[in-house]
């Protein structure tokens, strides 16, 4: 309590002087100060660089009954395992002044394998300029990934993007090239929140060319709407030579750690190539209807399941399907035979999509994950299972990932096929695949 009065004095010498030295003329105090300075340790800097390095190492156990095999091989391959070394190299960088975006996101593989030996791959994954002249508007030209769909697994109304990868829906997606815009305006009332999204895609023999035979314009929106405390798309795509599409999702919470999500489409006018076991190649059209259902619940010991049932109304019965093996197991031994390899070059034809993920028409897919078991810290195990209805064939893939260190992430992978014989699972390339990376964030 001594200290008080000196303390007292301290202060009010203190504001005295304060009050004095401003009392003076101010346009000459102003003049001497330099208050504009910037302190840089916590100014935003108007770019952002990240940069990734993936070493993946896969050994695949071959199935040399499966009829996939065999056409793939015939029987100019022995080997009990396959391998190859990927080494992936990601470059993502961001600049940002005023109004104006530039995005992009590079790739780099190489890889080794058997079959092809020493390979590389370069591709621009994202590269697009965005213009924001307000928080409610911008638009966007280049090539650039619109993520469509509420669905984690399976997606089917991504009218504009590539199929996800099943064992892998959490990789990056390469874009296409369009120009896009995104309107969101916020409001009161029932709808708390809606937003426009106008996408055009040009389609010639340089840009997105996957996409349609002929040169043409592709376009299509969405129309975002919060009502309800519930997250609702409406989404169409209309082409001169792609099939009209219109699709709807929903996302909602049903409690801070259960969320259900929701995603269909109708694809009109859809060719289906289908060949019966004789090698007779027909086309059916009819509208094709697909469906999504899913949850997502975090358990209150950190456990993360995702579920979802899919309808793929694109897909082919397991008639259709068990006709195609068929055909494939007569032109194998018709080349045993003959040495002919007409019936088998004939089945590839098809392949494309016959041998695609998902090509038949009801799957259900789980993936558990726990965080952090046992107290091990940034540790999360996790498995994966997917169950093709139709044929009852289906995968499960164990995973482990452990990220000691902040900015590198070990992952292992090991991807068991089940299936009897002329089933989607049952006659892949692979009875397992075991998967191996470290990967490095910088």
């Amino acid at each position: 309590m001594k200290q008080a009065p000196a303390i007292l004095v301290i202060w009010f010498m203190t504001v005295f002087f304060y009050e004095s030295a401003f009392s003076q003329n101010s346009e000459d105090i102003s003049s001497d100060l330099d208050l504009g300075f910037k302190i840089e340790e916590i100014e935003k800097k108007p770019y952002t660089i990240n940069a990734e390095i993936e070493i993946t190492e896969t050994s695949r156990v071959l199935d040399q009954d499966a009829l996939l095999f065999k056409q793939k091989y015939l029987d100019k391959k022995t080997e009990d395992m396959a391998w190859q070394t990927d080494l992936d190299l990601t470059l993502e960088g961001q600049y940002q002044k005023d109004t104006i975006k530039l995005y992009g996101r590079f790739n780099s593989l190489f890889y080794y394998n058997d079959d092809e030996n020493f390979e590389s791959e370069r591709k621009a994954e994202e590269v697009y300029i965005s213009f924001q002249p307000s928080f409610s508007w911008a638009i966007d030209a280049g090539k650039k990934v619109h993520k469509w769909g509420k669905g984690y697994a399976f997606s089917p109304s991504a009218f504009f993007s590539r199929p996800r990868d099943i064992d892998d829906p959490d990789a990056t997606l390469e874009g296409y090239f369009s120009l896009s815009a995104d309107y969101i305006k916020s409001m009161e009332g029932i709808v708390k929140t809606i937003a426009i999204t106008p996408v055009f895609m040009p389609v010639t023999r340089e840009l997105n060319y996957e996409l349609s035979p002929e040169d043409e314009l592709i376009w299509g929106g969405k129309v975002y709407l919060f009502a309800f405390d519930t997250d609702m798309d409406f989404m169409f795509l209309i082409s001169d030579n792609m099939d009209k599409r219109f699709g709807i999702d929903f996302s909602k919470n049903l409690s801070p750690a259960f969320e259900i999500h929701g995603d269909a489409a109708l694809v009109q006018d859809y060719h289906q190539y289908i060949i019966d076991e004789y090698g007779n190649i027909s086309e059916q059209e009819y509208t094709a209807f697909s469906l999504l259902l899913g949850l997502r619940y975090l358990s209150s010991q950190d456990t993360t399941y995702i579920f979802e049932y899919y309808r793929n109304g694109q897909g082919y019965s397991a008639r259709e399907y068990e006709n195609y093996l068929t055909f494939i197991e007569t032109g194998f031994d018709q080349y045993l035979n003959t040495s002919s390899q007409a019936s088998i070059a004939k089945s590839r034809s098809v392949s494309a999509y016959y041998n695609q993920q998902a090509a038949m028409r009801d799957y259900l897919y789980l993936k558990v994950s726990q965080k952090d078991p046992f107290d091990i810290l940034y540790f999360t195990p996790a498995i994966t299972f997917i169950y093709n209805m139709t044929d009852q064939s289906g995968s499960i893939t164990p995973q482990l990932t452990y990220s000691p260190l902040t900015n590198l992430t070990l992952d292992m992978k090991t991807a068991l096929l089940l299936g009897e014989g002329k089933t989607e699972y049952g006659e892949k390339i692979n009875n397992a695949k075991i998967v191996l990376s470290i990967k490095y964030y910088f």
